[in-house]
């Protein structure tokens, strides 16, 4: 008898969280079929581990979490098989959704694995900062570091290099000529100060 209240639950988690689990799934990959597929997966492991899932604070994210980590992983794995017939070097990467979810895939490998996590629930799946730290079991202000520093690296990587030399980090070392030029150009005031 309580195994059927326990498939009855998951059928009632499943009915009310499909329909999301697929729409992130289907943000975070661009292929309906393949969303599809992770959202199936997501319940799957979900179902496997009905009895702690259902204990979890908030299996909602629970879920989301799943599906973001498997669609991450299904880009990742996807993104090292080599292109037949295409011009692996991309100029612009912007212009393309695709090529934009690889390099933000490739980017993502270079975050820490709570990074990564973080950056999946926050903005990949778009749970509040309160519901992020509730399905990672860490504070408001770890998750706020975390984002913080993640969302620093990525546009570190994922930015454009304009220029092959560094900025100068310090002013240049002042020159004879320019210390010369600096004291001439201190003027006497008629109460007897320099002028600068």
């Amino acid at each position: 008898m309580e195994k059927s209240a326990d498939e009855s639950g998951f059928r009632s988690f499943y009915e009310r969280l499909q329909p999301r689990a697929v729409s992130v799934a289907r943000r975070l990959l661009g292929d309906s079929a393949l969303a599809e597929d992770t959202a199936a997966e997501a319940f799957a492991r979900a179902y496997a581990r009905w009895d702690k899932v259902r204990q979890h604070p908030n299996p909602d994210a629970w879920l989301l979490r799943v599906v973001g980590n498997i669609a991450v992983d299904y880009l990742r794995r996807d993104s090292r098989k080599p292109l037949l017939g295409v011009d692996p070097v991309r100029t612009d990467p912007s212009g393309d959704a695709a090529a934009l979810r690889i390099d933000l895939t490739d980017a993502m490998q270079h975050l820490s694995g709570r990074q990564q996590e973080v950056i999946v629930l926050r903005y990949l799946i778009d749970l509040p900062e309160e519901e992020v730290a509730a399905a990672l079991g860490m504070s408001n202000g770890s998750v706020k570091t975390h984002l913080h520093r993640a969302t620093t690296k990525l546009r570190t990587r994922m930015t454009p290099q304009t220029s092959t030399q560094p900025a100068p980090t310090t002013a240049p070392e002042p020159t004879a000529n320019s210390a010369q030029t600096a004291s001439s150009a201190q003027q006497p005031c008629e109460n007897g100060a320099t002028d600068v």
